[in-house]
This record gives C-alpha cells, sequence and structure tokens, in this order.
C-alpha cells in the first residue's frame, strides 16, 4: 500500500502498509536499535495472503523516524514508546489491531495490552520478556553481553562496511544453532538500514527506556487478551526462561517453543510460525 510518516507525541513515525485497509490490521513492533524493515517480507507477506492489514514501523530513535539527540534532556520510556504506537493507529484510523512485538517490541506490545486493551484484538510476545533486567532470570549470554558493552562504550562505526561487518557479528551471536546462519539476508538488510539511517544514541536510548520502565509481571497477571507467547530455546539474548515466565503468568497464554532458534527469525520457521499466528489471531 505504500509508506509515510504520521506526527504523534511530538516526534515523526515512519511506517509502512500491507494489504488491504479495510482488512484486520497487524501491527508490527521492532525490537532496540533495529529498524522496521528487518520485520521479514516472507513472515508479512504470509500474514497478507490471509487476508489482513500489516503495519510495520521504525520506533523512535531509529530509521526514518525522529531521533532523540539528548535523552537526558527528554527522557522517554517503553510507555512512551506504547504511546507511539497507539498514536500511529489513531493516525491510520486503526481502531484495534493484533498487535506482534519482537525482543523489545514485545515488552511495548505488552504494554500497549495492558494500558489500551480496548485497542487489542490479539497480543503475540515473541522472544520478550516482563522485564528485561530481572535479576533472577538469566538473559544475556557472557560473549554477547561483552560484545554490547564493547560496541556502547566506542564511538559508532565510521564507514557502511565497517557499520555492516559489526552487525554480522551482533547477528551471528544471536543466532541458535538449527538452521545456517543467513549472512546474506543480515547484510543485505544491514546496508539498508545503514542507508536510512542509524545512530548508537538510539541503541543506547532503547536501553534507557528500558531501565525507565518497571517490571510488566503483576500486571500480566491480569490481562485479559489473547496471548501468544514465542520463544527459541537457544536465544542468548532474552533466556527461553523469560518466554516460559510471559506464558505462565498471563491467563490462558500459549507457548510457541522453536527448538535451536535464537534470537532471530530465521525464514525456515516463518510458514509454521505463521500458521500458528494465524490460528491464534482467529481465536480472538
Amino acid at each position: 500500500m505504500g509508506e509515510g510518516k504520521v506526527t504523534v507525541n511530538n516526534i515523526e513515525i515512519w511506517y509502512e502498509e500491507f494489504g488491504e485497509s479495510t482488512n484486520p490490521a497487524v501491527l508490527l513492533i521492532m525490537g532496540a536499535g533495529c529498524q522496521g524493515i528487518m520485520w521479514n517480507m516472507e513472515l508479512i507477506n504470509g500474514i497478507v495472503n490471509a487476508g489482513y492489514h500489516v503495519i510495520r514501523f521504525d520506533n523512535r530513535d531509529t530509521g526514518l523516524s525522529t531521533w532523540i539527540d539528548d535523552f537526558n534532556a527528554t527522557p522517554y520510556s517503553y510507555e512512551d514508546m506504547a504511546a507511539d504506537t497507539i498514536g500511529l493507529m489513531d493516525a491510520l484510523n486503526i481502531e484495534k489491531a493484533h498487535i506482534i512485538g519482537w525482543s523489545m517490541g514485545g515488552m511495548i506490545a505488552q504494554i500497549v495490552a495492558i494500558h489500551y486493551p480496548n485497542r487489542v484484538l490479539s497480543l503475540t510476545s515473541w522472544m520478550s520478556t516482563y522485564w528485561s533486567f530481572d535479576p533472577d532470570v538469566p538473559a544475556m549470554n557472557d560473549e554477547l553481553s561483552s560484545f554490547f558493552a564493547e560496541i556502547m562504550d566506542t564511538t559508532p562505526p565510521e564507514t557502511k562496511e565497517a557499520f555492516i561487518e559489526g552487525n554480522v557479528k551482533i547477528f551471528r551471536l544471536m543466532s541458535g544453532s538449527r538452521f545456517p546462519f543467513d549472512e546474506q539476508w543480515v547484510r543485505l538488510i544491514t546496508e539498508k538500514s545503514y542507508i536510512r539511517g542509524w545512530s548508537i544514541n538510539g541503541t543506547q536510548n532503547h536501553a534507557a527506556a528500558g531501565m525507565a520502565s518497571p517490571s510488566r509481571l503483576e500486571a500480566l497477571r491480569n490481562l485479559n487478551i489473547p496471548t501468544l507467547v514465542i520463544h527459541g530455546t537457544e536465544d542468548p539474548v532474552i533466556n527461553y526462561a523469560h518466554g516460559v515466565v510471559c506464558a505462565k503468568v498471563i491467563p490462558g497464554a500459549k507457548l510457541l517453543t522453536l527448538k535451536g532458534v535464537g534470537h532471530e527469525i530465521p525464514v525456515e520457521i516463518i510458514p509454521e510460525t505463521v500458521e500458528v499466528i494465524l490460528k491464534h489471531f482467529g481465536e480472538k
């Protein structure tokens, strides 16, 4: 259908639509530091072909949406990013939507479901958690944690090639053992992300926003929205245990376990995953 920008909460949000606008809406929320274009087209097409209107967008501080230059001067939380999501729905005249969130996007999707339940047809929390920084549940493995810390403490890569190589290393570390690492796709989507615009401040700001957001554990216990939790057993960023907890505490939630999958959406799992997601939509 095309792309555009809307002004919400005094910032601009870039979005892209697929499918007929008269069909039920599905909103895709991306993870920390990543752009909306990272939602795989095979996944989007699988949902669109089943008769849905799919929207992906750049969160604030990514891609073509507004970047916050000074987080200390203009701090925000995941609650603010959830309000961005609702603002986008308002701008597109979407009364209700199926909400799917990946990683940080899953946390934002949970907040949308908690605070705006009348706008949510269903929730899909994908490789996510009720609280990123719970010390009692394992999260990121040591190698990946050290690498992210190294990135956060250094200046941004000066060239496109350095940016791509850094992301290839990150995504390789985040992948599981079940499927071959798709380096070609990572290079392609990373190059597109670099061209659209990237700032290390965005990743840092998203991390700070997480620190400013409280645990959702108790609120999720009272959620009354059809919920699907998807998580890979080899996720090195947000341990599989987080997905298990989410599925356990949300009333009626179903857990789709992806064996041998890391913090990723391999193209090989898309057909089976789309099938489960579409069934989930039908249970609204």
